[in-house]
């Protein structure tokens, strides 16, 4: 089999690198939901749920980190996914008494994160204002875990993950990374909207609202909207200290684009890949290092694929020395594979 392999200089303070592998391409899929995933829930009365999945909490630190410190959340289209649903009058108008809500769990213990671990989102008023997250029982984030096993189907028998094209019953408007919900049907039953009506608010406090709703005049407001992320950390052993920790925070703008923001975060120097090579479905990258910088590899087979969305190839990091580093794939089995070496501290 004959190898072909690019090298590309990105200039956003990472490297790429490209390999085929020779094996077929992967099929297309509908929306899919991965242990440890945010669900990001645009929601408005009268209307359907928006739900996308922004992939990764660890992957979404370390891309607005490797950014600087903020990241645009790239995974739904502005115009059609958002701005296209819940227009009345015009497009700009869409975004008036719109709420934003982000969550996800850890349902099984993964990268330093414990099982059971709950993310959400509290509303907040400025970026450098953050106040104590809600305050969350034991008993109470037993609760919340079920709620989010019932919205994304995790050891559930209905969620995100059989809501299809191919399944009439549970008909939707289905996309890999976003779902649109109908207000009625099956698949209402299991939404953001209804789910939550029932059960969020019997679990965290209303004041401050995990949603963040904008004005009735936010289009024309000039202004934005922040929620704090939060990850609450599962009660171990049955004791009664809670932990919960402060990840980050998310923007909301009248043109419909959010980001999520690191504060204090340093950017990292460039990196370039220097080298690629395969070994029995074992692929080596090297690349040039800075000492005290930690490096970790990532993967995809689309480039069309937000960075902050790809494939972590779930090993330690590499820390720099100053030398050449090198990261190993080990799960190669796609006919091409794009490879992002980012760059943290």
């Amino acid at each position: 089999m004959q190898l072909n392999i690019k090298l590309r200089k990105l200039l956003d303070l990472s490297a790429l690198g490209f390999t085929l592998l020779g094996l077929s391409a992967p099929a297309a899929s509908v929306f899919n939901y991965t242990d440890g995933d945010l669900i990001l829930d645009f929601s408005e009365s009268g209307y359907p749920d928006v739900e996308v999945n922004i992939g990764n909490i660890s992957n979404l630190v370390s891309a607005a980190t490797i950014a600087g410190g903020t990241v645009q959340i790239t995974n739904y289209n502005v115009n059609s996914q958002l701005l296209g649903i819940f227009e009345s009058v015009t497009p700009a108008d869409a975004v008036n008494n719109l709420s934003f809500t982000v969550f996800g769990l850890q349902n099984n213990a993964s990268n330093g994160v414990a099982a059971k671990t709950i993310f959400l989102t509290q509303q907040q008023t400025g970026a450098t204002t953050n106040a104590a997250p809600n305050d969350v029982t034991a008993s109470k984030q037993t609760g919340l875990i079920g709620t989010v096993q019932k919205i994304i189907g995790l050891g559930q028998s209905v969620g995100l993950l059989n809501w299809s094209s191919s399944n009439p019953a549970n008909s939707t408007n289905n996309a890999s990374k976003v779902v649109i919900i109908p207000t009625s049907g099956v698949a209402a039953v299991n939404s953001y909207t209804v789910t939550g009506s029932g059960d969020w608010g019997s679990y965290v406090s209303s004041s401050p609202s995990i949603a963040n709703t904008t004005s009735s005049s936010f289009s024309t407001d000039g202004g934005s909207v922040i929620s704090d992320l939060f990850e609450y950390d599962y009660y171990a052993s049955g004791g009664t200290s809670h932990k919960a920790v402060f990840k980050g925070y998310f923007t909301f703008k009248s043109d419909g684009t959010l980001s999520f923001s690191v504060p204090g975060a340093q950017v990292s120097p460039s990196t370039v890949i220097t080298a690629i090579t395969v070994t029995n479905r074992t692929v080596t990258v090297s690349f040039n290092t800075t000492t005290g910088v930690k490096y970790s590899l990532y993967y995809t087979t689309n480039l069309n694929l937000a960075r902050s969305s790809w494939t972590s190839n779930a090993i330690a990091p590499y820390t720099g020395t100053g030398s050449t580093g090198t990261l190993t794939d080990t799960t190669a089995t796609n006919k091409a594979r794009f490879y992002n070496v980012r760059s943290y501290y």
